[in-house]
């Protein structure tokens, strides 16, 4: 067990990821103990010792999704602050007042601002926590924790360009992993790949692509890109890929096809109406935890799935089926002056999955391919009859993965006093709620064969990433172990189970953010909730001070 040095700082709180969730966290924190109005010190930077470890060189939200066009789904309202202290220096209403905007914002007449706006808005906020004392190191990597003595936990991460590791201690730690990109199965096999891409890098990796298919050499050769998903990155994607192919040059004369594979019947629309909005409400998160069963918090994400998951704006499907209705009108006027009818193509493939992939430029002597071909057997859900078709490009809009804490934790010093172990059983997250009374001790939690070391000469092989893309457990293992339950508090901390006798009980405060959605409600990975779960997690973190 490693100890800080004298002249290591030990932070109140270290945060892991600086992106949306933890700007919140920053914020509450600096309203709380800066503000006048506050009951901590009304000084100009932050009283309190804070870390957050970014991975990024700088702040970023979602720069893979910042199309031309795009609008936020939610009111500016719903910001890092508003709903948990309008009058904090960080909302959005302060950002524009900052900017010199307020007058022709509100002039838009829209409470949703243009995704690239809210974009800049955040990084408007980080900037702004920084300055009041908030320390964020980009450019590292989080590569494991552990326990550290006398009750501190122990970060080890790594700067991204040069390697360099580092340890850094606080007595509280706060997870906020974001979300990991998902792809089909059939198509993460073939990956690495450099025209097998998710949504969230398309936008800063499509000309990249377009370099290559758009080539001269290829130009004789029919473009066909395939996009995967029914929801609305996907519908996004391929309004994006219409536009631009239609006004590219290089692709001007030539036949440019755009598939979109979705397992559904047809693409349906996000239910953003004033009533099944409510469920991305704080009461509504309060009803959910305090729900009395796992079966009944199942049927509530069950019922208002369609205001989130696998749906899209009723206004992009607009947009979509025009460009639909638009491509028989087309077809009809070339056909009637019997012309050939060159232009891009959209193509709907509903009740369609992807049962297999193979990258067929190392499989196919073929030229006609593209040079990074993906070829794909496709097969039609309900009929089962198999089709195969190769791609210059697949994009996938296939969701994203929120369980990296889960492998952190699990590799981690400190995972046995949340009852997690080296096996591979499954992980629940329950309420604290349904806390049984004889919770394990952990003295009867099977500790980790091989416990986290801190890597040597700036090797990370020995630890796990924060960020690492599989956390999947094995089949074999999961369907032999029960599942391993863990418990939160409504105010997002893990629960320790409870100390064996003789043992020093785990003191730190470890909360989730972003991953709670089974416990706290469909608001739990969205930007809906930020301000006031901020609040939450703050008041929590400070308690005793308060007391």
């Amino acid at each position: 067990m490693s100890s800080p040095n004298a002249s290591d700082v030990v932070y109140d709180v270290i945060g892991l990821g600086f992106g949306p969730a933890n700007i919140a966290i920053s914020g509450a924190i600096l309203d709380k103990y800066t503000l006048p109005s506050s009951s901590g010190p009304s000084s100009g930077k932050c009283t309190k010792n804070v870390l957050f470890i970014e991975k990024h060189p700088v702040f970023k939200w979602h720069p893979g999704m910042l199309l031309p066009d795009t609008r936020m789904q939610i009111s500016f309202l719903k910001d890092l602050a508003t709903l948990r202290s309008p009058q904090s220096p960080l909302t959005f209403l302060s950002y524009l007042h900052s900017q010199n905007r307020l007058l022709s914002f509100i002039n838009r007449g829209s409470f949703t601002p243009s995704r690239k706006e809210f974009s800049d808005y955040l990084s408007w906020a980080a900037r702004y926590v920084e300055d009041h004392g908030i320390n964020v190191r980009y450019s590292e990597e989080v590569l494991g924790v552990r326990e550290a003595e006398n009750g501190i936990i122990e970060v080890l991460s790594k700067n991204v360009e040069s390697g360099e590791t580092f340890s850094h201690y606080a007595k509280n730690l706060i997870l906020s992993p974001g979300g990991q990109a998902k792809l089909p199965t059939s198509l993460s096999m073939i990956t690495p790949h450099p025209h097998v891409l998710h949504s969230s890098t398309y936008a800063t990796s499509i000309d990249s692509i377009f370099s290559t298919i758009l080539s001269p050499e290829a130009i004789d050769r029919p473009l066909r890109i395939a996009v995967v998903g029914s929801g609305q990155s996907s519908s996004e994607v391929v309004l994006d890929l219409y536009n631009r192919l239609s006004n590219s040059p290089a692709a001007k004369g030539r036949n440019c096809v755009v598939d979109m594979i979705f397992r559904k019947g047809s693409l349906k629309p996000s239910d953003d109406s004033p009533f099944a909005n409510e469920i991305f409400d704080p009461a509504s998160t309060e009803m959910m935890y305090n729900l009395p069963s796992e079966h009944a918090r199942k049927e509530v994400l069950s019922e208002y799935r369609n205001t989130n998951y696998s749906v899209v704006n009723p206004r992009t499907i607009d947009n979509l089926y025009e460009l639909m209705y638009d491509q028989k009108l087309e077809d009809a006027i070339a056909a009637r002056r019997a012309e050939e009818n060159k232009h891009v193509r959209v193509n709907m493939k509903p009740f369609t999955v992807i049962l297999s992939a193979e990258d067929s430029s190392s499989t196919s002597d073929d030229t006609s391919r593209a040079e990074h071909g993906i070829h794909v057997t496709l097969q039609n859900a309900l009929t089962h009859v198999l089709t195969e078709q190769t791609y210059d490009a697949v994009i996938c809009g296939t969701g994203y993965d929120r369980t990296s804490w889960i492998n952190l934790l699990n590799s981690s010093s400190i995972g046995k006093y949340f009852g997690l172990h080296a096996s591979s059983a499954p992980v629940e997250l329950h309420p604290s709620t349904e806390l049984p009374a004889d919770y394990s001790s952990v003295s009867e939690t099977p500790k980790p064969s091989q416990p986290w070391q801190l890597p040597s000469g700036g090797s990370s092989e020995s630890s796990t990433p924060l960020t690492s893309p599989s956390l999947s457990p094995s089949l074999t293992n999961s369907r032999l172990l029960p599942n391993t339950k863990l418990y939160i508090t409504r105010n997002y901390r893990l629960i320790p189970v409870d100390s064996a006798a003789g043992e020093k009980p785990f003191t730190p405060k470890v909360y989730l953010q972003g991953c709670t959605e089974t416990t706290h409600g469909l608001s739990e990975s969205l930007l809906s909730i930020l301000g006031v779960r901020s609040g939450l997690v703050v008041n929590d973190l400070f308690a005793e001070e308060s007391a």
